[in-house]
């Protein structure tokens, strides 16, 4: 494959725009003009054929009823009857007797159209209506009828009338009609394209003024937004959209300039501490026992670092839409029993109650690991924040084809303007507690990132000095997959097994 890349641009919306209005225009021109034409010349037609009819029919009438009449039927062939002209037009008219001989003939006639051009003859009981081009002896083109008449009453005897129009006058105004029509389209031609690119030009307003604002919107300038007001209803939508977008993309960006600070506040102290005792150590010389309580000390905030650094991992993975979980029919009553059962002792020895209160057996299909890590982040926040005398109370039922889990506890509450960010990473209600081992100001944010994997919801409600309800809701139309056919899931987040703050169920 050759390292040069041909780029080709499409053309641009405005030129597509233009090109077609521009060919919509010209097909309406065409057509209407053509329809136009075609309906002039159609009529132009029908009023000359109803011309030669009127003729043929009056002179059937005299030769009907009054066949002695030879004046009459002169004034209507003569050629100088002001009734045969419409429109400066001669109308050439015959009268062949039963024998075939013309009795009375418009002057002119046997030289333009001798009897023999009308061919096709209407008989005496049809209506004239069959109207047929001929050609003079001249090239010039006629509209023609030929029927017979019956002369007197008894119908014995007929004679042959021939009528025909002179068409050369039909054919100029047709002429010049189609120049007209022609000028009009070389006209529609030019402008067509110039109008065309002019409103497409003016509509694409609006996408140019968003186009510029979202060029010079950066990391500094998030903040800007599309005036929407005076737009059309399309691009108005656009323009919200966008805006609501700029939304996402500046809360996200807050978030993650905020979680990039706290992880370098995070990491800093424990890697301070690390080089702490490693200075101080290496100060001077000292004894076996010194030099093994400086590398315990190490070791403990290699494992907070490391606590930290897989439960950072996890919530990250956990935010990715591909991870996959090993799902498994879990019975919520069994679980909430062996997590009351496991923080027993830690509850005994701080004061407090625990218990469940599940209603009966809630089996929902969830990750048995991760759901166990979820329920112990929410019972150790507890049992930290509820004084002694207080109690904590686990509980599951079904709720509108959900499962829930609700932990409640007496404790000392969060108050009300801290309640929007307590699932927010690295974020603790009480700040007096920051600098403890191990409160990290994650467990929430994980609690709701294992929540969201299993496409649940997670819900808090707390009051000052009262306690605190999490709810965890789970959907109840999950199966468990095939675990010869599972993808990497939750257990591949963590180094070697589940790195989450998972505790495991068996006693100590």
């Amino acid at each position: 494959m050759s390292s040069k890349k041909v780029s080709s641009r499409s053309w641009s919306l405005a030129t597509r725009l233009t090109t077609w209005y521009t060919v919509a225009s010209l097909l309406l021109a065409v057509f209407t003009m053509g329809s136009l034409y075609w309906w002039l010349a159609a009529y132009l037609t029908q009023r000359e054929d109803r011309v030669l009819i009127e003729r043929v029919q009056v002179l059937r009438a005299i030769l009907r009823d009054r066949p002695q009449a030879i004046l009459e039927l002169r004034q209507e062939v003569d050629l100088n009857s002001p009734i045969h002209r419409r429109d400066d037009v001669q109308v050439y008219v015959r009268l062949l007797d039963e024998h075939g001989q013309p009795s009375l003939t418009t002057e002119g006639m046997d030289a333009l159209l001798p009897p023999r051009a009308f061919t096709l003859v209407v008989p005496v009981d049809s209506q004239p209506s069959h109207v047929t081009d001929v050609q003079s002896l001249e090239g010039t083109s006629y509209r023609a009828l030929a029927a017979r008449a019956s002369v007197g009453g008894s119908g014995e005897k007929t004679w042959l009338v021939q009528a025909a129009r002179d068409r050369e006058h039909h054919k100029l105004l047709l002429a010049n009609y189609r120049r007209g029509l022609l000028m009009m389209l070389a006209i529609t031609v030019i402008a067509c394209p110039l109008v065309a690119y002019f409103l497409a030009r003016r509509g694409l307003q609006p996408v140019r003024e968003i186009s510029d604002t979202a060029r010079h919107i950066g990391s500094a300038t998030l903040s800007a937004r599309i005036e929407a007001a005076g737009y059309p209803v399309e691009l108005g939508t656009l323009a919200d959209t966008f805006n609501a977008m700029l939304d996402r993309l500046e809360d996200s960006f807050r978030r993650i300039s905020q979680f990039s600070a706290d992880i370098a506040h995070e990491l800093r102290t424990p890697i301070h501490n690390l080089r702490g005792e490693a200075e101080v150590t290496l100060s001077r010389a000292r004894s076996i026992d010194e030099y093994k309580e400086a590398l315990t000390s190490c070791l403990e905030e290699t494992v907070r670092l490391s606590d930290l650094i897989g439960r950072l991992l996890f919530l990250a993975r956990a935010e990715n839409p591909g991870t996959q979980l090993e799902r498994e029919n879990v019975n919520l009553t069994e679980e909430l029993a062996a997590v009351r059962e496991y923080y027993a002792n830690a509850a005994s020895e701080a004061g407090v109650a625990l218990s469940t209160a599940a209603g009966g057996d809630v089996v929902v299909a969830v990750d048995r690991g991760l759901l166990r890590g979820a329920i112990a982040n929410l019972v150790a926040n507890s049992l930290t924040h509820t004084p002694p005398g207080g109690s904590i109370t686990l509980a599951a039922q079904v709720d509108d084809g959900h499962a829930r889990i609700e932990v409640c506890d007496t404790g000392t509450g969060i108050p009300t303007q801290d309640l929007p960010r307590v699932f927010d990473r690295f974020y603790r209600a009480d700040r007096s507690r920051s600098s403890q081992p191990g409160n990290m100001g994650l467990g929430l944010a994980i609690v709701k990132g294992i929540v969201t994997l299993h496409g649940g919801q997670t819900a808090i409600e707390s009051e000052v000095g009262k306690g605190t309800r999490v709810t965890l809701t789970f959907p109840m139309s999950a199966r468990p997959q095939d675990r010869e056919s599972r993808r990497a899931g939750p257990s591949d987040m963590m180094d070697h097994g589940r790195v989450v703050p998972i505790p495991n169920m068996t006693k100590k």
